[in-house]
């Protein structure tokens, strides 16, 4: 089983961060492997639980695009675990709820697994009540 630094989950987070702000879906994609697991598990009804592969992440950030506008997020906390490909991000989100004009204020945990450099899992924790 492989490993992942401290130093290269950092920079993952980052990229993931930045690109996401920038709305520079294409970055950001490129974290992810071609049949990456992106899961949602606190996600209500009518949003999906499980994103399968990177064209179903694409179609997600569309998706949102209409939805929330995320104008800033904390530098990511990170967390590595021993002896495997796996870390935790802890961060929070502001921007507005598009619908109603309302802010958004989120905080995230995020369990992210790594193979060849590429996010091959992706767990968001969030809080729907956020919506």
């Amino acid at each position: 089983m492989s490993t992942i630094s401290s130093e290269k989950a950092v920079h993952i987070m980052s990229l993931f961060t930045i690109s996401f702000i920038r709305k520079d879906y294409d970055s950001m994609l490129d974290l992810f492997d071609e049949d990456v697991i992106f899961e949602f598990p606190y996600a209500p009804q009518p949003y999906p639980k499980q994103l399968v592969g990177k064209a179903a992440l694409k179609q997600h950030l569309d998706m949102l695009e209409d939805m929330l506008e995320i104008t800033s997020f904390t530098t990511p906390i990170v967390h590595v675990s021993a002896d495997t490909p796996v870390f935790i991000a802890q961060f929070e989100g502001s921007g507005t709820v598009l619908a109603e004009g309302m802010p958004y204020e989120q905080q995230y945990i995020s369990v992210v697994e790594v193979k060849d450099d590429k996010i091959i899992r992706y767990q968001d924790y969030w809080n729907p009540l956020a919506l």
